[in-house]
């Protein structure tokens, strides 16, 4: 078998039949802001590290519910005891998004920066990173989606989503899949 055939074998299996090992969902409130508005609520509840009414940390819900043995709980970054254990594991990222909204709402996914991860894997340290003016995060372009929608989406390292109502407030439903690079 050709290195190429593992790597399709590979692509099938995780984006092509939707096998990712890992579930998480949650529910919240989408509020009427303007784009600024909503960047600077992201900004002060990412900082205090939990979900806030416009922001949603992938896994958030799954590590800190009541069966927190299961093997669908969202593993930490560096969480060596959680799914397979096969190979060393990292971070989790949401790679299959589903998203039902009841009013019109944009969102938009919060994804690690490929060049930071790039960096870290050649052991430049967190401070040299920021040093150079490399971001660990990138926020991919604003999606719309229309009330009473339901749309799934594949997003590159997804760490967060954020939203808000386009004209009325309304709720936001979102289930996320993932999988942690090598650990399946």
């Amino acid at each position: 078998m050709s290195v190429y055939e593992c790597l399709l074998e590979t692509w099938e299996k995780r984006f092509m039949q939707g096998h990712f090992s890992y579930r998480d969902s949650q529910s919240a409130a989408t509020l009427v802001l303007n784009e600024l508005q909503e960047l600077a609520l992201f900004a002060v509840q990412a900082a205090a590290g939990v979900p806030g009414t416009v922001y949603y940390p992938f896994g958030f819900n799954a590590r800190n519910n009541a069966f927190t043995g299961s093997i669908f709980r969202w593993p930490n970054l560096g969480d060596y005891a959680s799914g397979t254990s096969i190979g060393p594991r990292g971070q989790c990222y949401a790679r299959q998004v589903s998203v039902h909204v009841t009013e019109d709402t944009w969102i938009r996914f919060v994804s690690l920066n490929p060049i930071y991860l790039t960096l870290l894997g050649q052991l430049y340290s967190v401070a040299q990173i920021a040093a150079m003016g490399v971001s660990p995060v990138i926020t991919e372009v604003e999606h719309f989606v229309a009330d009473d929608a339901r749309d799934t989406f594949y997003p590159t390292y997804g760490s967060a989503i954020v939203f808000r109502a386009d004209t009325v407030a309304g709720m936001i439903y979102i289930t996320a899949e993932g999988n942690v690079e090598g650990g399946e």
